[in-house]
């Protein structure tokens, strides 16, 4: 090749090069713009109380955020988080784990001493809530992400509403301690509203807070499921529109990361948990409260398996038991 085409060749090339530069920088500024509007929060890592042991699996690709839906939030009041889930991202399978924690968990509240588990949100906001659960669950959370209920509703709602099956005793529990809108009407599997989905999530009265873990699980895996349905040219105008109902502390690059993730086809969803059929547990009134008390070492070593390792609750100890028998 003479020195003319070399040239040419180069140039080219370069210009190229540069083009997609620029398209980058222009895509990155979208991004940036688009997620301008989260409430941002720095969190003091070394106050987080995190398992650095769990960073054996980082070659796993695995982040794992606290989740937390607070019943109020302003400078005054944090407000008590009403629904407490660990979400597990694997960057490399494209899973997401759900594990819900009972918020009448009893547990050791760094400062506080032994109380339920939500508490600790209102005792010192995310940081507190976050060493919490790394302190007593063995984790190693660095990250979180909040949603008051009132922005939850108002989320479901511009994805259009959900569909569950609702019982006429759950409908009954929507309408009463429904905040506003129309109440419901039909039970079975019936359309709800943004305020009838958060209402729907918040039942506990008829049966427990265990069962108000798993309906927290099911609205958002409902919403799961719309995101994926949703066309992907439509997601800059849905994230400008949600940010501003959101706080976290993760940063732009992470957010991104997760964003990858979720462009990933076969992207699953799996949800647990705590307490649960497979770890012994119940209700005891200390000094005059109730408390949801299980083994926390137990627990601890649950998520660890279920993150880490693919197990399921369900599936948990099974294995050892086997392994046991033979060995008989």
């Amino acid at each position: 090749m003479d020195k003319k085409l070399w040239k040419l060749y180069f140039k080219t090339l370069l210009l190229t090069l540069l083009g997609l530069c620029g398209v980058l920088a222009i895509l990155y500024g979208v991004f940036v713009y688009m997620v301008g509007g989260l409430n941002r929060q720095t969190l003091d890592e070394d106050a987080l109380s995190v398992n650095e042991e769990l960073s054996m699996y980082g070659s796993q690709g695995i982040m794992n955020i606290a989740f937390y839906g607070i019943d109020s939030q302003d400078e005054e009041n944090k407000g008590r988080s009403d629904a407490i889930l660990i979400a597990s991202i694997n960057a490399k399978t494209g899973k997401i784990k759900l594990i819900s924690i009972a918020r009448d968990t009893y547990v050791d509240v760094p400062e506080h001493g032994k109380t339920k588990i939500n508490h600790a949100y209102a005792y010192g906001g995310p940081e507190l809530a976050i060493q919490t659960i790394n302190q007593n669950f063995d984790m190693n959370i660095k990250d979180y992400v909040s949603v008051n209920f009132d922005s939850l509703a108002d989320v479901i709602d511009e994805m259009g509403g959900i569909e569950l099956d609702v019982s006429e005793a759950e409908r009954q529990q929507i309408n009463k301690y429904l905040l506003k809108g129309e109440k419901l009407q039909e039970t079975g599997l019936v359309h709800l509203t943004g305020p009838q989905a958060v209402s729907y999530s918040r039942i506990r009265k008829i049966d427990s807070d265990i069962m108000r873990g798993e309906r927290q699980r099911k609205v958002l895996e409902c919403l799961f499921q719309k995101v994926l349905d949703i066309n992907p040219l439509l997601y800059p105008s849905y994230v400008k529109k949600f940010a501003p109902m959101v706080e976290t502390s993760l940063s732009n690059d992470e957010i991104l990361k997760i964003a990858q993730v979720g462009m990933k086809s076969g992207l699953s969803l799996e949800q647990a948990g705590l307490p649960n059929d497979n770890i012994e547990s119940g209700g005891k009134t200390i000094g005059g409260v109730w408390y949801f008390v299980y083994d926390i070492e137990q627990a601890a070593d649950m998520i660890e398996s279920f993150i880490y390792h693919d197990i399921p609750f369900d599936q948990y100890g099974k294995d050892t038991e086997v392994a046991e028998t033979a060995e008989e």
